[in-house]
């Protein structure tokens, strides 16, 4: 998807033109096709929202030989994992979208994630085996942050757990 986005965006007499005009056929609002980029922490989320919002003209952009773009189709396994994924990242990324971060919600957001992503949710037989084992990564990383906050003189302070002797 990544790769099929960077082509329609930077080929602005061909590729760009055409995802327009698709567009405009299936009566979908005129919007480009986003870009992932790693310095902004939620658009994996919206590109794959994207997508799957817009599945029926990537489809269409796929399937036509004449643009090039079908090394780039996606079958139906693979439209069930993104579907699966942006349920997953919506809670998250809705979350942390919500307000403005503090240090003091370190703990609680850690708490949520987790229990997103509790081992019941592991035993969920509907989500695919990649899936499962992406949250399994993924708890095992936040429970190592998770250790570290105790050790913090910043996370202490800002709990108000830490007290100064004068």
């Amino acid at each position: 998807i990544c790769k099929l986005s960077f082509k329609v965006i930077h080929s602005t007499t061909l590729l760009l033109p055409a995802w327009i005009a698709t567009l405009k056929d299936l009566d979908l609002p005129v919007k480009k096709i986003l870009h992932d980029c790693p310095t902004r922490w939620n658009l994996s989320f919206d590109l794959i929202n994207f997508v799957v919002d817009y599945r029926a003209p990537i489809k269409d952009m796929t399937d036509k030989r004449k643009l090039g773009l079908i090394t780039y189709a996606l079958d139906d396994h693979e439209w069930q994992l993104l579907g699966q994924l942006r349920d997953i990242l919506k809670d998250a990324t809705l979350f942390f979208s919500h307000g403005a971060p503090s240090l003091a919600m370190v703990i609680p957001a850690i708490d949520y994630i987790d229990e997103m992503f509790a081992p019941s949710i592991l035993s969920n037989n509907i989500l695919n085996p990649a899936i499962k084992a992406a949250i399994k990564q993924a708890r095992k990383t936040l429970n190592r942050y998770y250790k570290w906050t105790d050790a913090s003189d910043l996370y202490c302070i800002a709990m108000g757990t830490c007290f100064v002797c004068i």
